[in-house]
């Protein structure tokens, strides 16, 4: 092998973990603050607004990330100074907030509608009665999946290597350059992967029993 110990290897392809975390976690919140006025937009009864939401929702999904990744940073990049770093959060949230707008969505169209009648029984307000009594229900129903997608974009997050971002994948393609065995490379990178991946999933599940609990009744 080169003289390179396996215990070489984790250190270096680890180097990369805390990058592939990065991406994943800013790139969810992210794209769950812009999901929120996408889904908002997209069950909107203003058409204008509706067909918006579902032309920048579609553009998003329609297009492999790996693209959009390769658009915005080499788009970008010869006007504005944009690292790989940057270039790949931007392009990561962007693909988040679309997936995750289309998950809130189905959430808010998932509400019973007794629910807004009862809340407007109650005197309550439009705007009252959607965060209070829709929302609520909506972020509930919307958790599954959404928990889903955040281990779909962990795995995602390995294109960002494609476009220079110093991730795991990054990081096991410059070991096989040095001359480590690839097998033995991505059986290490898939086991960092892991290592984040089934904590996450373990996680998703713990916030969606929180969430349950928390489902607010009018």
């Amino acid at each position: 092998m080169n003289g390179i110990s396996i215990e070489t290897l984790f250190s270096g392809i680890g180097a990369g973990l805390s990058i592939t975390v990065i991406l994943t976690v800013v790139s969810f919140v992210v794209g769950s603050v812009l999901a929120v006025p996408l889904a908002l937009a997209r069950t909107s009864p203003l058409w204008v607004l509706r067909w918006l939401a579902i032309g920048i929702i579609d553009i998003c999904r329609g297009v492999p990330p790996l693209v959009w990744l390769l658009i915005i940073y080499y788009g970008i990049s010869p006007v504005i100074a944009l690292e790989p770093l940057p270039a790949a959060l931007i392009g990561l949230s962007l693909i988040s907030g679309a997936y995750l707008a289309e998950n809130f969505r189905a959430g808010i169209d998932n509400v019973h509608k007794g629910q807004s009648e009862a809340a407007m029984a109650l005197g309550l307000t439009p705007t009252h009665q959607f965060w209070r009594v829709i929302a609520p229900q909506a972020v509930n129903i919307a958790m599954p999946p959404s928990a889903s997608y955040a281990v779909s974009l962990l795995k995602d997050s390995a294109k960002a290597s494609i476009i220079g971002v110093a991730d795991i994948i990054f990081m096991a393609q410059l070991e096989v350059s040095r001359g480590a065995p690839a097998v033995l490379v991505f059986s290490i990178a898939a086991v960092l992967y892991l290592l984040v991946g089934i904590p996450l999933s373990y996680f998703s599940r713990y916030v969606d029993s929180v969430v349950r609990k928390k489902v607010v009744t009018v």
